[in-house]
């Protein structure tokens, strides 16, 4: 016990060892605050499992090498682990070998080099992980994907919308409370598989897992956006704010961090370029410095040649199953490049102005279709045609429409026009005129995707509204998700109060159409009474329904 004597009392734990690693005497071991009697215990019955083998190895090579042994690792303080940095060697002279192990308490080190390595890898302001993390968890979800052949994963990038503005009306301690708020609220919508990440002044970044397909990142979008549009209370002000999210989904999008990130980011600059709380998804054609141009001057050339047409979606009557009107979709066939999805082109349109001329084509077209139906026997249909931000907005708006409804001698009450929440809220005095003006008309008014938008109701008894559309993501899960069964229970009793008529959007299969049925909505559209299809197949297909 030599070196024992010699000092090694200083030592957090100082312990004799033969070869075998059984404890011979005990020097120090208060440390441990355990008071069994340590001798004749093996070393590693005190050593975390995972470090075990490195005493095993110091001892090993501290008898062949007749060198003492320096390590780290974890002794077992009444079962848990703290660091030590630890000393070994053999004690000259002795057949069989023993040896001499003192150690020290290191566990402050190990909490510095935590939390360094934890400020390396979030951030300061919200604590949320940082870019360097998100692209970390993102190769580690590609890498998953590929070898357990797992669904894809999103990646979504989150930009506020005017952000700059409501900073400058805060002072700096008011901007960073805001951004804190952003990021807790943003935190109650990820899962434990997902990632929540801020990687700059106003931008976050979230990793889905288990995502694939476009249908499924939209829900989990439009439950942010709605989130979002909810106040923030900073410094006694209840400050309101809007997003715009771009979304590229591996494999489609991008193989590497990289590429989803300039994926994700053009979409998420498309959204804003469309005036901001709003989604894109990726997709070639948004490129912005070559695809954009590109499919515009295709759009010019369509508009000549005649590609766009009109397709029509069935509304029914919940209670008698009898068709009672039509939502008109827009769509493009361009002859070289196939079917080009709305969600491409509607954005593009909107952003270059094109969306007025297909605008005004669309209502015109719209409104000859429903007065042709009216006039083969069926005068109660009614033709629903969706406004753009683009066109709401227009000076011409008022005009374009009577003189569709003139042109067409379609009754205005036979008209609808679909309009979302966050285009009414975005200048709410502009908005109520417009509306007051095109009510003055005879023309009916719907809020689209009602419930993704703005959550104060207050514009639903300050403007002039008939209609409200429930959105498909509050119906995909009826009746089983009890959320969705009293977000929707509670909007068909909110209308019934208002004296509002109730659209349920996206009813794809009976249980959903039985439920709303029995809760006394009036109206639905969805796969499961008819799918959006061109005129002729509309007037063939549902025939029946007319009657």
């Amino acid at each position: 016990m030599r070196m024992i004597e010699s000092g090694c009392s200083l030592a957090d734990f100082a312990v004799r060892l033969d070869y075998q690693g059984i404890i011979l005497g005990v020097d120090s071991a208060s440390f441990l605050d355990d008071s069994r009697a340590l001798v004749g215990e093996t070393i590693s019955s005190l050593i975390h499992p995972e470090d075990v083998n490195r005493i095993e190895k110091a001892m090993e090579s501290a008898l062949f090498l007749e060198k003492k042994q320096s390590f780290v690792c974890r002794l077992l303080r009444k079962g848990a682990p703290v660091w030590v940095d630890c000393h070994l060697a053999q004690l000259p002279d002795l057949s069989p070998p023993e040896f001499i192990l003192i150690a020290f308490d290191v566990s402050h080190w190990q909490e510095d080099e935590n939390r360094i390595s934890h400020l390396a890898t979030h951030d300061p302001l919200t604590d949320l992980p940082n870019r360097l993390l998100l692209n970390d968890r993102i190769k580690v979800g590609i890498s998953a994907v590929q070898r357990h052949q797992q669904p894809g994963l999103a990646l979504q990038l989150l930009d506020l919308d005017s952000f700059k503005k409501i900073n400058d009306s805060l002072d700096h301690a008011g901007g960073d409370e805001l951004i804190r708020a952003v990021a807790e609220r943003l935190k109650t919508l990820v899962r434990e598989t997902d990632t929540l990440a801020r990687i700059g002044g106003d931008e976050f970044a979230f990793i889905l897992n288990g995502i694939s397909q476009e249908k499924e990142a939209e829900i989990v979008v439009k439950k942010i956006l709605t989130a979002m549009q909810r106040p923030f209370r900073i410094q006694d002000k209840n400050i309101y704010i809007s997003a715009s999210i771009g979304t590229a989904i591996h494999p489609d999008h991008g193989n590497d961090p990289v590429s989803l990130f300039k994926h994700s980011e053009t979409a998420m600059y498309s959204a804003k370029d469309l005036g901001g709380n709003c989604w894109r998804l990726y997709d070639k054609t948004i490129n912005p410095e070559t695809s954009d141009v590109s499919l515009e001057s295709a759009m010019h050339e369509g508009i000549r040649n005649g590609e766009f047409l009109l397709h029509y979606q069935p509304i029914f009557c919940a209670s008698s199953g009898k068709l009672k009107g039509a939502e008109t979709l827009m769509r493009w066939e361009n002859p070289e490049r196939g079917t080009i999805s709305p969600a491409i082109f509607i954005p593009i349109a909107e952003s270059s102005g094109l969306i007025e001329l297909l605008g005004r084509w669309a209502l015109r077209m719209a409104c000859h279709q429903a007065k042709q139906w009216q006039a083969e026997g069926h005068p109660d249909f009614y033709i629903s045609v969706n406004v753009s931000p683009r066109q709401f907005r227009q000076e011409g708006l008022l005009e374009s429409i009577k003189g569709a409804l003139d042109e067409s001698e379609l009754a205005p009450s036979s008209l609808m026009l679909e309009i979302t929440e966050g285009v009414l809220m975005s200048d709410p005095e502009m908005s109520g005129a417009t509306l007051n003006e095109l009510r003055s008309c005879g023309v009916k008014i719907a809020i689209d995707d009602f419930g993704t938008g703005y959550s104060s109701l207050a514009y639903l008894k300050k403007f002039p509204l008939s209609v409200l559309k429930i959105d498909k993501s509050f119906v995909d899960e009826l009746p089983h998700r009890k959320e969705d069964v009293a977000i929707v229970s509670a909007v068909l009793s909110l209308a019934k109060g208002l004296g509002l008529s109730v659209v349920a959007e996206g009813v794809e299969v009976d249980e959903q159409f039985q439920f709303l049925a029995s809760r006394g909505c009036d109206l639905i559209q969805g796969y499961l009474k008819g799918e959006p299809m061109n005129s002729a197949s509309f007037q063939e297909k549902l025939r029946d329904a007319w009657l």
